[in-house]
Order: C-alpha cells, then structure tokens, then sequence
C-alpha cells in the first residue's frame, strides 16, 4: 500500500490562495449570507475567476489538472469558513462534472464539460425523487425514446444548485421494472429545455448559501446525443459520482472540524471562569484534544482515498474489480466517520463557548446548523455502513 502523503508546489499553492479567498472574502460575507439565506453570486464568480470549478479537470477539458488531491484541498480550505461553498463546489464538481468526464463522449466533454471546467456553465446532480430516497434505485422519472429525444417525466427534489444550474445530471427510468439492473439512464439537461422547470426551493435548517430546489419535468425533450454513457446504465453513472463526492464530503468536514477546533480553541483561551482561561480546565482540554486526533486520522483517510482515486484515472473500463470495490468501500467510510466525527467536533465546540454557542449569527452557531445534513445527503451513514458491511462480507478486510 502506497503511503505518501507530501503534496506538490502546485497543490501548496492552490491551497494557499483557496485559504487566502475564503479568509478575506467569504469571511467578511458569509454571516449575512447565512441570514439572508441568499445565493452567494458575488463569491462564485470568483471561484470561477480562480479556477476552483475545474480543480479536478484535465487541463485539456478546460480544468487546472489538479486530480482529487487538489479538489479536497479547496474543499477543506473552503470548509473552514463556509460549508455553503463546499456545497455548491461540490454538486458542481463532485455529482456535475464527473459523469461527463468518466462517462461522457469527446463531443458530450467539449460541449459540456470544457465550459462547466472553466466555471462558465454551473452544474446540479438530480437524483433523489419524493419516493426514492436511499432507495435510489426505485426512482420512477420516467424516460422514453421518441424519434431522435428522449421524453422525460417526473418531479426530483432535494436538488442543490437546482434553481441556479445551467446544466443537470439526471437520472431517469429507461424501464422501471428493472431499476438499476440495466433500467436506469443518464441524461444531461440544460436550463431552458422545454419541459423542464425548476418548482420549489426549500428553506433549511443550514447550507443557507444554497439553494435545495425541485425540479419537474413534463414532456421534457433531450436530444439523444446528452445521455450520459449507456442507455441502462445510469445507476453505474450515479454511484460512480457518489463515490467521488463522498471522498470530497470528507475533506469539507475535515475543514468544518479545524474551524470549529480554531474556534473553540480561541474562545477558551480568552473565556475567564474560576479566575481561570476555560483552557486550563480538563474536560476542555479533553474536548479540544478529541477534535485534534480526530482531524489527524481523518486527514490521512481522505488524502489517501484522494490519491488513490487519481491513480485510477478517469476511464472506468480500465479499472480492476478488486479497485473498483476499494473506491466504494473507501468513499462510504470516509463519508460516515467524517460527518460523524465533524458532528461530534463541532458540538463540542458550540459546548467549549456555553450559551454563547446557542446565538444565532455565531460561526459556530452557524457550523453546528451546516454540519447536520452530512450525515444525511450523498448516502445516508446507514446506507454507507450497509456498503461497508456487504463489501467485509464478501471480500473479507482487503487493503
């Protein structure tokens, strides 16, 4: 097993102007951001401007040709000051770009994928319906060929970047009776199509910077030429993105724990109680070192999981069994120990500053409210242990 965790000047470098971004310029915004519950148009332009929605992207197709090493270095940076941007970084990249790259053909990348790369075109992911949630493979969006389009009919929810996207990944029931096993197909959809509208946003409990929008399809018309991969095989195309997200869902808690971790710390060492910083009372102290050895481990899960994946390389017809089984398995544990243990984390941080940590408009405030749907969305922590648990079964613990 290959350990080696040291990064390029090229990476450095992206992390270093990723951190310097999020600290002067998402910082200053994201407190009104989060109350107003608005779209941070002004800050995403800029993320376009420093390349950030192609970091993963092959240099050809228009992206900075950093793999998912450099794509998990933006999203702890991001992270640490605002989940909302790792959000939409990552339904844009994650569950948006993946598909096209991996599955996409050389017109589908050059169409799509080259402006979505230089951030000219935003990207959304649609999967879940209000009948198939973890259940994924049940989605009744129904797809039928007409001549030279597809007609597609169903409601998804739940879909982040869905009221902004300009173009969508969406899964869609070639043949409902079959499910994943050969009925389920990919479709790019663009803003505009007709037959395709974008219904409710929903208000949520945190990720105010997003928006979580409906999407509903009647009748809607897509060209033959924007599936994605093979008619049939769009299940493959959905768990495959997945497994991406997961690894980069990680590195954003990793972030969300070093804020909450800088928060607490600092708060403690300024908070006098007993005629004593609160930092020098043990079961602070034990808080804030179960914070650091949590970050520790999980760091070296995600850059390893990172790197592994880039080894792979971007064409699923030459991967192994035994590799492809290893991306999951590795992705669904980091998913579910990193939103557990960012959880954990940042509660305990809203702990360390007492009633202050209960105001609404606090960072960590903020955080504890942000933190919650990691658990949830990209695969429930249940589903990811069911997907640890059939893997051990079947091929026992293999690195």
């Amino acid at each position: 097993m290959t350990i080696d965790l040291a990064f390029t000047e090229e990476e450095i470098a992206l992390r270093e102007t990723v951190a310097r971004f999020a600290r002067e310029e998402i910082a200053p915004v994201v407190a009104e951001m989060d109350e107003k519950e608005e779209f941070p148009r002004k800050t995403v332009a800029r993320m376009k401007e420093l390349g950030l929605f192609g970091v993963p992207i092959p240099e050809e197709y228009g992206g900075l040709g950093l793999g998912k090493v450099g794509y998990c270095l933006a999203a702890e940076e991001l992270a640490k000051v605002d989940a909302s941007h790792v959000a939409i970084l990552g339904a844009h990249i994650s569950l948006g770009t993946t598909p096209l790259l991996y599955f996409g053909t050389e017109e589908q990348k050059q169409r799509f994928l080259i402006p979505a790369a230089r951030g000219e075109r935003l990207m959304g992911f649609s999967l879940t319906e209000p009948g198939s949630g973890s259940d994924s493979g049940s989605l009744v969006t129904e797809a039928k060929p007409e001549g030279d389009f597809w007609i597609l009919n169903g409601t998804k929810i739940y879909v982040t970047n869905g009221a902004e996207a300009d173009q969508i990944v969406v899964m869609a029931a070639n043949d409902v009776k079959r499910g994943p096993q050969g009925g389920i197909t990919a479709f790019l959809v663009e803003r505009g199509q007709k037959g395709f509208r974008v219904g409710r946003t929903e208000k949520k409990m945190g990720l105010h910077g997003t928006s979580t929008a409906e999407l509903v399809f009647e009748n809607c018309a897509v060209p033959k030429d924007q599936v994605i991969g093979e008619v049939g095989k769009g299940f493959v195309v959905a768990m495959t993105a997945l497994d991406v997200g997961r690894v980069s869902l990680g590195a954003g808690s990793l972030g969300g724990m070093q804020g909450a971790l800088q928060e607490a710390l600092t708060y403690a060492q300024n908070r006098m109680q007993f005629d004593l910083p609160i930092v020098e009372h043990q079961a602070v102290q034990f808080k804030l070192a179960n914070m650091a050895m949590h970050i520790h481990a999980l760091r070296g899960m995600v850059y390893q999981a990172a790197a592994f994946q880039d080894r792979m390389g971007y064409d699923p017809r030459k991967w192994t069994r035994s590799d492809r089984m290893k991306k999951t398995r590795d992705s669904a544990i980091i998913k579910c120990l990193a939103s557990e243990w960012a959880s954990q984390a940042i509660n305990d941080a809203l702990q360390i500053h007492g009633g202050l940590g209960y105001i609404r408009g606090t960072p960590i405030e903020r955080a504890y409210r942000d933190a919650r749907i990691s658990e949830i969305f990209e695969g429930t922590n249940e589903i990811q242990r069911i997907v640890v648990a059939r893997d051990l079964i079947a091929r026992g613990w293999v690195e």
